[in-house]
């Protein structure tokens, strides 16, 4: 290596802007920083910088060769495996239009975020991108009735007979709705990771949908062997799974490999046991950076589920 100091490779996706507080990797990384270790952000266009690991931390929901490939450059590397998380490869209670079910269905994009990062993305990717973006957008007037552009836009019908036949199509995915209650209250379960740490957030809410609401707590947990084998099937080191508790078996209805700050951009609203948590994450990528200076392990590629 070419540098003295523990450094961290973050590997972005071409649009990210230096500054940009969305996602809370910036507070693992202000937490590493901390520890002495330098943060070095690149994309698959600047190209590979000399550093002890790579942290992919590229929000869509398919990741290029390209990406894959300049991250595993490096001795190791945090999600570079996680390269489809569509939600048709792992959801629960996934539906076919022949498929019989008298009880609600929601209509979700097959994209995470109803697809906004890859429209996002095709902005920054020169004309090819933009052509396709602007296919996307005449294509989405077209289909302004039924179109899915936020998650805001996710429907739930009565049973799946009253889904509307455009749904059956790659763009969307049609789910048993199985939510879980708390008293009046909808319960939203994340099971948060990076690595062997293992984290239960629960949140919620009036609303059926949950995004953000009432915070109940965020504790070290031992996973059920489903999040699991869904971790491993979608390649992930770190991220989180969405799911409810139905007959004390996970429901699994979202994964995710870019978790967000949500709308405040900022630290003062967390919580501190999800801050705790984040310190915990930091302390696990430092171990990883760190054990790289003295030769990489045989099996130290990747961070692998525990």
């Amino acid at each position: 290596m070419s540098h003295s100091k523990a450094r961290l490779a973050v590997i972005n996706e071409l649009s990210y802007l230096p500054g940009d507080r969305r996602h809370m990797i910036v507070l693992i990384e202000e937490a590493l920083e901390a520890m002495g270790v330098e943060i070095v952000h690149v994309t698959k266009a600047s190209g590979y910088v000399p550093a002890d690991a790579a942290f992919v931390h590229i929000d869509q929901s398919i990741i290029s060769p390209e990406a894959r490939t300049l991250a595993l450059r490096y001795p190791a590397s945090i999600n570079a495996y996680a390269t489809d998380i569509r939600k048709f490869r792992y959801i629960d209670g996934l539906l076919g239009r022949d498929d019989s079910c008298d009880a609600p269905v929601i209509v979700k994009s097959n994209l995470n975020y109803a697809g906004m990062p890859e429209r996002d993305a095709a902005r920054h990717e020169g004309p090819i991108g933009r052509r396709l973006l602007n296919r996307v957008s005449n294509r989405l007037r077209r289909q302004s009735k039924y179109a899915i552009r936020t998650k805001e836009d996710y429907r739930i019908y009565p049973t799946l007979s009253d889904v509307p036949r455009h749904y059956f199509r790659n763009d969307y995915v049609v789910q048993k709705f199985m939510p879980e209650n708390d008293g009046e209250k909808n319960v939203l379960r994340e099971y948060i990771f990076l690595g062997d740490l293992h984290y239960q957030n629960i949140e919620r809410s009036d609303q059926l949908i949950i995004t953000e609401d009432e915070h109940v707590s965020c504790k070290p947990f031992e996973p059920h062997p489903r999040l699991l084998a869904t971790r491993r099937r979608l390649g992930l080191d770190y991220g989180k799974i969405d799911f409810t508790l139905i007959n004390g078996a996970p429901f699994i209805f979202d994964a995710n490999k870019t978790l967000g700050l949500g709308e405040y951009g900022d630290t003062a609203w967390l919580a501190d046991d999800v801050a705790g948590m984040l310190r915990a994450f930091a302390g696990e990528v430092f171990r990883l950076v760190t054990a790289q200076q003295s030769g990489p392990k045989p099996d130290a590629q990747f961070l692998e589920a525990g």
